[in-house]
């Protein structure tokens, strides 16, 4: 175009304000199908926004993908994105991305705009806890993806990292070095992450007979200072505790942070797993031995199952897709 087209010119060939144009882009008010009609008439001649507005409100296709994440800081989710963008771009699609920072308000709000703005489907990675509040959403009759939490209702569709898998191979291998005294900084209790990461430490710890007081157990909230408070917890609880498994990459640093304050040496003192293999795990002064996800896959499948959906099509018979975890063995555990 020599010249971008105004929202003013639009209007003025068809006759109606501005507002009007705005409502029937927007869909925000009702407009007579005739005027609807008359405006995307005009959209379309004057090549307003290169036109691809009006064919996808024709065709009601935005090729738009809603993605909703809780903290797209944590590196985990950030790679995640990385594979959903990829897959979508493959297929012709953009994503709008949106961070609640872990607030099922802002979720709520998110939830909004992105219907607002036509998209065909969502990925999200929810900030929500209960049954009452992932049934609403099967009525906003719009395919959806849960991505990396599990809303724990049958009807929807997930992909999650086989975390109780994770958890439990994490802890057998604290366990084959020798170590019998081993607590967990668990993610909360409320949400499936951290659920299964705990119900795999617990049965590790239940295999192999041996106790778990209930002090072994700290609760964290994925974040660094959580993981800080919950370390500090655990080893005023605990003077002979001899490993620890962590839930999460940001609260492994939080307890590393806590430890070096206190002058802990990692693993003469104390034997680390971590959960979620980062870019930082093996420049750390004792190299982390981690529970890795397949994030990028984790992604890729999300969006593949998401447009399958859209499209009609089968995707996996299951409902919820789990991936497999990796143990990445390094030296804070004491290999």
């Amino acid at each position: 175009m020599n010249k971008k087209t105004t929202i003013k010119e639009v209007a003025k060939k068809a006759n109606v304000s501005t507002a009007t144009v705005s409502n029937v882009i927007n869909n925000t008010k009702f407009v007579s199908e005739e005027v609807r009609q008359r405006v995307l008439q005009v959209i379309e001649e004057l090549d307003y926004q290169a036109n691809t507005l009006a064919k996808s409100l024709r065709i009601q296709e935005s090729r738009l993908i809603g993605v909703i994440v809780s903290d797209i800081a944590n590196p985990f989710f950030s790679k995640v994105v990385s594979g959903i963008e990829k897959g979508a771009a493959e297929n012709g699609y953009n994503i709008l991305l949106c961070n609640t920072a872990s607030n099922i308000e802002k979720e709520i709000e998110f939830l909004d705009i992105l219907i607002g703005k036509r998209v065909e489907g969502l990925i999200i990675s929810s900030s929500g806890t209960t049954k009452e509040y992932f049934t609403s959403l099967e009525k906003l009759d719009i395919p959806i993806v849960f991505l990396n939490r599990s809303p724990n209702t049958p009807s929807h569709k997930v992909v999650i990292t086989n975390n109780i898998e994770g958890a439990y191979k994490a802890t057998e291998h604290l366990i084959q070095h020798g170590y019998s005294r081993i607590g967990i900084i668990s993610g909360p209790n409320s949400l499936s992450t951290g659920k299964d990461r705990l119900t795999g430490y617990n049965r590790a710890m239940e295999d192999y007979h041996l106790s778990i007081p209930e002090t072994y157990i700290q609760e964290g909230d994925f974040s660094i200072e959580s993981g800080y408070h919950a370390m500090k917890d655990l080893l005023s609880k605990n003077q002979n505790l001899e490993a620890c498994l962590i839930s999460n990459n940001f609260m492994t640093l939080g307890a590393h942070k806590y430890m070096k304050e206190v002058g802990i040496k990692v693993p003469k003192d104390i034997a680390i797993i971590g959960y979620d293999d980062s870019d930082w795990a093996d420049v750390m002064d004792s190299p982390l031995t981690t529970v890795k996800q397949p994030t990028l896959e984790q992604g890729q499948s999300a969006i593949e199952m998401l447009l399958a959906t859209i499209r009609q099509e089968n995707f996996h018979q299951q409902q919820i897709l789990y991936l497999q975890p990796s143990l990445v063995i390094r030296n804070s555990c004491g290999c």
